[in-house]
């Protein structure tokens, strides 16, 4: 009989033992710490805009025969003017992880969930999958038992959100061109270090790169992975190669051996060259589930 309570310290580190189990399935080799599954269950320093936001958070598990095989952290909104309109006073499955054979006893945890946001009073519920790494949020194709849950629900993506993870190692990046090294311009971006292309004044294209996904060292299997935050693809051929070559070149020397971004589908030439580089598909994301509908 499946019994659904509370988060309890004792459960950290089977909970990180299912978190991991979900992140590995996005990205290869990533785990995190306990310490960092509990940190995000006080709050999330990585939301620097929504956090502040939240009111309340609870996080729940569920036991069958001693063993944690479903947890979900749950978030409510301030109703205040300061928080962003559509989150006032709503709820949010902030992540939800569970055992695949156990899509029964995660069900129920997922109907505690929804009473807690109603006794809540909130007047919109949102689910995420924001685990605390940088390439896993929304729900992934490859967490197919989470989204049936979620549909199951009355859960349903919002429309157009689908974002595609794209992973490659630095070796399949192109060459640095030497001849258009000094059109190239270097500074701090809004997320990570920028790389700019442009000829007198115009920007022809550019390329923003976090090198560092380890949280200062916190995440220590994320080491020698970094993200491409932004990419504007250079016109023509050269321009494509010496950007992305100059960024390369830079990662190397800071130890970077394989890189990751998220595209809109819309990104349908970024997606193509990256993919003719030998980049691979990670996963196919859907973004922004609200419950639309009581099953």
């Amino acid at each position: 009989m499946p019994h659904i309570r509370p988060f309890r310290r004792s459960d950290r580190h089977q909970v990180t033992d299912l978190v991991n189990a979900h992140i590995s399935a996005v990205v290869p080799g990533w785990a995190v710490p306990t310490a960092t599954v509990l940190s995000q269950l006080e709050a999330d320093p990585g939301q620097y805009g929504a956090d502040p936001w939240v009111r309340t958070r609870e996080t729940l598990v569920v036991v069958v025969d001693s063993r944690v095989v479903g947890a979900a952290h749950l978030r409510c909104y301030r109703n205040s003017p300061d928080v962003e309109p559509d989150r006032r006073g709503s709820g949010e499955v902030a992540w939800m992880v569970c055992l695949p054979n156990q899509v029964d006893p995660a069900a129920e945890l997922l109907g505690a969930a929804l009473r807690v946001f109603e006794s809540w009073g909130a007047r919109r519920i949102f689910a995420e999958g924001d685990l605390p790494t940088p390439a896993t949020f929304g729900i992934p194709d490859c967490w197919p038992h989470l989204e049936e849950l979620l549909l199951g629900a009355g859960f349903r993506p919002a429309e157009g959100a689908v974002e595609l993870l794209l992973a490659g190692g630095i070796e399949t990046l192109p060459v640095s061109d030497d001849s258009v090294f000094e059109q190239i311009r270097r500074s701090v971006g809004e997320r990570g270090v920028r790389f700019t292309l442009g000829d007198g004044g115009t920007e022809q294209g550019r390329v923003e790169t976090i090198d560092d996904c380890t949280s200062g060292g916190t995440l220590l299997r994320l080491a020698g992975w970094a993200e491409v935050a932004d990419l504007l693809l250079p016109p023509g051929p050269r321009g494509k190669a010496c950007a992305p070559g100059t960024v390369a070149d830079w990662l190397r020397m800071g130890g970077v051996e394989n890189l990751f971004i998220a595209l809109a589908r819309g990104d349908v030439e970024e997606a193509e060259y990256l993919e003719g580089l030998g980049w691979r598909q990670l996963a196919t994301v859907r973004r922004g589930w609200e419950r639309t509908t009581r099953p």
